[in-house]
């Protein structure tokens, strides 16, 4: 009974030790875990880009050129309250390449994906959960990671009219200058640093009659699926005739006004608050680079990180990691200029 008790007591006391140490798990040592799952089966895996042994030579040199970029920030070298589980893996959408065969022109995209897991203690042990905490996500040569749509859309089976429909954007507001013509950008669901070539635009603006073209494409598109009435189609035909040849030619910018309600067309006369509209250049990639070349790099966080006060702990050291980033650095990441 004696060994029994003294026993309980160490374990007690040993306990309430632990529990005072790590009260405060914000200031507990984390850690970087890395994994490379571009060798995986999975659909994440490098295999479905069909890359030549050069390719792929030149993929995984970069895949390590990035992860250890990434490793010398220094919340990564000294992660407190949070542990960095890093994975790199292809960023292969599989549901758009299902219907079709896989061109092997297409640009290589990589993602290396960072959620800041929070430190808990739990049975007397330190654990880490992953699950719905705040994260990095790097992805290169990926155009769709580098805008936010303006545009309210419904899914059709016309892609190429969606598509188009969607990379209309009002260019988001920028947060911090990271330097070199770097910036941390605001977005709704995320806020994201874009980093492209000197050489190529990647945001171009839209005229008038660009923009209300792409709205028609889309809309006649979603007429024929059965999405859109016909009374809809007919409003915004009126609409977009009564509108100014002179003003069609001029950049789109657009408001909630009532004169035009349907496509928000305005000029600044009109309304000086009125937001411009862009979209993604076409030509942005250099087709004469090898495809595994890193065009575009895009650092994604969750939205609204930025505000003071938000989220956890893992939230705060997503932060504090994006200020460590320097926009020079950034650049010598690509292989363009």
């Amino acid at each position: 009974m004696k060994y029994i008790i003294i026993a309980f007591l160490v374990v007690s006391f040993s306990y309430i030790a632990i529990s005072q140490d790590t009260e405060d798990l914000a200031t507990y040592p984390g850690k970087w875990i890395y994994t490379n799952n571009n060798l995986s089966g999975e659909w994440f895996g490098e295999r479905y880009y069909k890359m030549t042994a050069t390719e792929l030579q030149k993929y995984h040199s970069t895949t390590e050129k990035l992860v250890n970029y990434l490793h010398r920030q220094p919340v990564a070298q000294n992660p407190l309250g949070v542990v960095l589980n890093v994975e790199s893996r292809a960023a292969y959408n599989h549901y758009d390449h299902g219907s079709k065969p896989i061109d092997v022109r297409e640009s290589v995209k990589a993602e290396i994906f960072i959620p800041f897991c929070t430190l808990f203690f739990q049975k007397g042990k330190i654990d880490h959960n992953c699950t719905e905490v705040s994260y990095i996500k790097l992805r290169t040569n990926d155009i769709t990671m580098a805008f936010e749509s303006s545009m309210n859309f419904d899914p059709l089976n016309d892609k190429q009219a969606m598509k188009q429909y969607k990379e209309i954007f009002s260019l988001p507001k920028k947060i911090q200058d990271l330097g070199s013509g770097v910036f941390l950008y605001d977005g709704y669901y995320e806020n994201r640093i874009v980093v492209t070539s000197n050489d190529r635009k990647l945001w171009l603006p839209i005229t008038n009659l660009e923009y209300t073209q792409k709205m028609l494409s889309y809309y006649n598109a979603s007429f024929k699926e059965g999405i859109t009435p016909q009374m809809v189609i007919d409003a915004l035909k009126s609409e977009i005739a009564a509108i100014p040849p002179e003003m069609m030619g001029l950049p789109a910018y657009i408001n909630g006004n009532t004169e035009r309600p349907l496509t928000q067309i305005c000029s600044l006369e009109e309304d000086s608050t009125a937001a411009p509209l862009y979209r993604i250049n076409p030509e942005y990639f250099n087709p004469s680079l090898p495809r595994t070349s890193v065009q575009l790099i895009t650092i994604s966080i969750e939205g609204h990180a930025d505000e003071q006060g938000y989220g956890g702990i893992d939230a705060q050291r997503v932060w504090e990691f994006i200020q460590g980033l320097k926009g020079s650095d950034l650049r010598k990441l690509l292989d363009v200029n």
